[in-house]
């Protein structure tokens, strides 16, 4: 496969910044107590011309230096169907701290070479090697194996070459270091423009793929991801993560944080690192990256998370649209299957979606992989998402009395509306009120 002629071993990304220097970037960071490995993008039958996507995590956590507290996620969504599987393992305390524990995830230092042995089997990503035993630069072999919700067994193997350099995340303007999860400066870069081919299996079905809409995204933090910076509440922060290939070769990151412990405030950083298809034309950082949600989706019960969940009603963003003054942007995001939860610690959402717009003045579609872990489920919230409905009216009457305090009053003018399709929205957030009052 192809890759950018000017992508070499050892490469400075971020010149007199020896954390953005590779090989050693794409392994593991001894210094820091996470490091976080995602892979993602689209996939089409090279005979068939049948449509998938996939994702996988590596996380490797290490609590106060020592404890072991690792899982692995892949899932493979059938597009043409708007179906998926998912699947995730844990190496968790305390059952992991009994003698003569074999820790499921190893993980390399200086290059990427990990492995993860899970129930379903072992999945693999590692830094290619040529004949001569040397590291071929971002060239990448890997091997995902897991079990959907039906226990199908999955099984995708890829060789993955990215067609662009890996760039900071902020460009030039954070330079890869920025705050994430109120943990001041963690690290961060992602690589896109991939090259992949291989073989897809699920169950009976077996298909030759290749692809050309992907990334890779890395991040490191100094303490564990899951609540270090907040004080152990891995649910203080939550953030919305997009990946977009658009047709004009323009690829857009979008990053969006909340602090749920200051009604749903923005947190720096919130912005996007745009990245173009012409190599003379730099990467740049727009922070007017604004998001209007238009329609949410309850979260499955059946999708359970390793943390206890605060409440089983609770909702996550889903339509919406992107816009950016700066880059004259206006894109309208469409999943492309429904409610694609997967079993982290706490809720998170990701799949792929199809997004439609204009890109200064110009038309554009593309494929994108959206993430969340915003979930929604306090009563002004589920007002919030009320308001996306034919009951935008109603929204509008109980938002003051909630504020008021008034939740009885709330509760009573929400019993007189009819919900039409929306009775278990109106049943959730009544219990909500019922809570609160």
């Amino acid at each position: 496969m192809d890759r950018a002629p000017d992508l070499h071993y050892p490469l400075h990304l971020v010149p007199g910044d020896d954390e953005f220097t590779f090989p050693p970037a794409e392994g593991v960071h001894p210094h820091c107590q996470s490091d976080t490995w995602f892979l993602a993008g689209e996939l089409t039958g090279t005979t068939s011309g049948r449509r998938f996507a996939f994702l996988t995590i590596f996380n490797q956590n290490r609590p106060g230096g020592d404890l072991v507290a690792d899982f692995h996620t892949m899932a493979l969504f059938d597009l043409d169907h708007a179906t998926y599987g998912t699947f995730t393992d844990y190496d968790m305390p305390p059952k992991n701290m009994a003698p003569g524990t074999v820790h499921k995830m190893s993980a390399a230092t200086g290059h990427l070479e990990m492995s993860f042995d899970s129930r379903a089997g072992q999945s693999l990503w590692t830094a290619r090697r040529g004949a001569d035993g040397e590291l071929v630069p971002f060239c990448y072999d890997v091997t995902l194996a897991g079990l959907d919700q039906a226990d199908t067994a999955m099984e995708l193997r890829l060789q993955v070459s990215p067609t662009r350099a890996p760039i900071p995340v902020g460009a030039a303007t954070y330079n890869g270091r920025f705050s994430c999860l109120a943990q001041p400066e963690t690290f961060s870069y992602f690589q896109t423009g991939m090259a992949m081919t291989g073989t897809l299996k699920w169950g009976n079905v077996i298909e030759e793929v290749s692809g050309t809409s992907g990334h890779i995204d890395r991040q490191w933090f100094p303490l564990p991801a899951g609540g270090g910076g907040t004080g152990g509440d891995p649910r203080a922060i939550s953030y919305e993560w997009r990946t977009i290939h658009l047709d004009n070769g323009t690829d857009v990151v979008a990053w969006r944080q909340f602090d749920r412990r200051d009604r749903n405030s923005p947190r720096p950083f919130t912005g996007a690192t745009v990245a173009y298809a012409a190599p003379d034309r730099a990467p740049e950082c727009v922070e007017d990256i604004e998001v209007r949600t238009e329609s949410y989706v309850r979260w499955p019960e059946s999708v359970r998370q390793l943390m206890r969940p605060p409440v089983s009603a609770r909702y996550m963003p889903d339509r919406h649209t992107l816009t950016s003054e700066t880059l004259d942007l206006e894109i309208s995001g469409v999943p492309l299957v429904a409610a694609p939860a997967h079993t982290l610690p706490v809720e998170y959402m990701e799949g792929p979606f199809l997004f439609e717009g204009t890109m200064r003045g110009e038309p554009v579609r593309g494929f994108g992989i959206s993430e969340r872990s915003l979930a929604l489920y306090r009563d002004w919230e589920l007002v919030d998402v009320l308001a996306t409905t034919h009951l935008a009216a109603l929204a509008d009457t109980l938002r003051p009395l909630i504020a008021d305090g008034r939740r009885v009053d709330a509760l009573d003018q929400l019993r007189r509306a009819d919900p039409g399709e929306h009775a278990q929205l109106v049943d959730d957030l009544a219990a909500a009120l019922s809570v609160n009052g």
